[in-house]
């Protein structure tokens, strides 16, 4: 059967609600996708019920639902910046909410959708007593703006809240390189970061609670902590990008050892001016086809692609021909466990946005992987519909491939034997900080650079730290016909069974150091 799906609305997947900090009359909700490393906040005056709400991600569900459940009403939605690594919500919660939209200097003229632009220092009221203050803060876009809580209910107004989006991070500051297309070098953003710092976020009082846009896994800059907030005060002492006095020496920290910069950012920075359409009517909108018919319009079409969202031991078991395997993981990507990844980002860094998609999921979360890639402004072409046994029955041969296993010996001395290749697919600065001495380093975000010289009479075997990032990259290797195989468990497994054989003679400390913590961690399931 195909067609489309028939429903007339979507899952509203988990919240990704972490805790409430709160002061006074006034609190903060901290909603964290793990999943794309995004920070949102619901800022609340509980005694007048009046709400704003920071950065909110596309499916903006969750923070309507939140504000119903206390009878609070949406006085105000805040952009710290033009976002490049997911799409807001903004748009849509402006017209389902009826809030305005406010923002930094710099982005009316480039908008679609209807904007109050708030000048460096002025103020916009949440409610009788709070009020929300402008502190412009270029270094990472040109627009980049700090959205400080100022209670009034003293003599001078007292600073409580820092929303810093992509200038202040904890433990690190937003990277400066990614407005090429406005003029910028990022030597010039750098300077201005450097300032914005300097002058203004740490001119705050130490007491001043800071809340981020990302943490730890966003390409939004490097280093970044995984904690939820922090205070100026301690991000004064402790955070490297502060430590660094001379401007010279601040712009070579910035501009170097970035992490890769994935190729959806531009195509996200223009929905985000546009305004992000309503994203159930997007999803439902995708039609279900047979693998039959997936796989015919792959064969013909340049630039299709079967996503395969399905776990990586499960697809390794059985897939569609060429499909490349992202596992999207668990919880709606709220929270990523330790075998789980950036499902978003790395759809957004492996297939082009022009692509079309044909994607699959486990029977019943289809839904879900829709809306997920939907987070990065990516729309699916088809879903694929049904399993493995549908798919068979329809007369369609699956492909399977090996995963080497930690309890697996004899596979695992064969990694390093003759005829086989150790791709090392961590990103350059994890090779050089420890990798297998025979291995070669193809970092995951460039892997289709080194597929069309590869030696087809050879194995290739992946492995990263525990096996995300080289499930995907097998399926990226075999679906350019070569053939590949992946280490589960990673370099945390190898380090372990061959650590002589490591640059450093060291174990991979990221998962554990004996044998012993490896099985447990990937017990024999195979």
């Amino acid at each position: 059967m195909e067609g489309s799906l028939g429903q007339t609305d979507i899952p509203i997947l988990p919240s990704g609600y972490r805790e409430t900090v709160e002061d006074g009359d006034v609190e903060v909700m901290i909603y964290y996708l793990g999943c794309l490393a995004q920070a949102s906040y619901i800022v609340r005056d509980k005694k007048s019920k009046a709400a704003f709400i920071v950065d909110p991600r596309r499916d903006v569900d969750i923070y309507l639902q939140e504000l119903a459940s206390k009878r609070t009403r949406l006085n105000g939605i805040f952009l710290t910046h033009v976002h490049a690594d997911f799409v807001s919500g903004h748009a849509e919660l402006s017209r389902r909410g009826d809030a305005d939209i406010y923002m930094g200097p710099g982005v009316k003229s480039r908008a679609s959708f209807e904007v109050t632009e708030v000048e460096d220092g002025k103020e916009v009221e949440l409610s009788a007593r709070y009020m929300m203050k402008s502190i412009h803060t270029p270094g990472h876009t040109p627009e980049s703006t700090t959205w400080l809580l100022l209670d009034r209910g003293f003599a001078e107004p007292r600073p409580l809240f820092a929303f810093t989006g992509d200038t202040l991070f904890i433990g690190s500051c937003g990277r400066p390189d990614l407005v090429g297309s406005l003029g910028y070098t990022a030597q010039d953003m750098a300077v201005m970061m450097y300032s914005s710092l300097r002058k203004k976020v740490m001119k705050l009082p130490d007491h001043v609670a800071v809340f981020p846009a990302h943490g730890a896994g966003s390409p939004c800059g490097k280093s970044l902590s995984d904690k939820l907030w922090s205070t100026i005060g301690d991000e004064r002492t402790t955070n490297p990008a502060l430590q660094i006095e001379d401007v010279a020496q601040f712009v070579a920290f910035l501009t170097c050892g970035q992490p890769h910069s994935p190729q959806y950012f531009i195509h996200s920075v223009g929905l985000n001016l546009k305004g992000a359409s309503n994203v159930a009517a997007d999803i439902l909108s995708v039609p279900w086809v047979s693998a039959v018919s997936a796989l015919e319009s792959v064969q013909h079409e340049d630039g299709s692609v079967i996503l395969d969202t399905r776990d990586a031991t499960v697809f390794a078991a059985g897939h569609l021909p060429g499909a490349l395997n992202i596992g999207k993981g668990g919880q709606g990507g709220s929270v990523v466990q330790a075998n789980e990844g950036n499902f978003a980002i790395w759809v957004g860094t492996l297939i082009k946005q022009t692509s079309q998609i044909y994607i699959i999921a486990t029977v019943g979360g289809e839904l879900e992987a829709l809306e997920r890639v939907a987070r990065i402004g990516y729309k699916a072409h088809a879903v694929v519909i049904g399993g493995p046994e549908e798919w068979q029955a329809d007369g369609v041969t699956l492909q399977t491939h090996q995963r080497v296993y930690p309890r697996d010996t004899v596979a695992l001395d064969r990694v390093q034997g003759d005829g086989m290749v150790l791709v090392d697919v961590r990103t350059a600065g994890e090779f050089e900080n420890n990798h297998m001495r025979a291995a070669v380093s193809w970092p995951l975000a460039d892997i289709h650079q080194h597929t069309p010289s590869a030696d087809r009479c050879k194995t290739y075997c992946c492995y990263c730290v525990s096996g995300y990032r080289s499930a995907m990259a097998v399926s990226c290797l075999r679906k350019a016909g070569l053939n590949a195989i992946d280490v589960n468990g990673g370099f945390a497994n190898l380090s372990v069974k061959f650590t002589d054989d490591t640059v450093t003679g060291k174990v991979c400390p990221t998962m554990c150091k004996t044998a012993e913590a490896m099985d447990k961690l990937f017990p024999e399931t195979e």
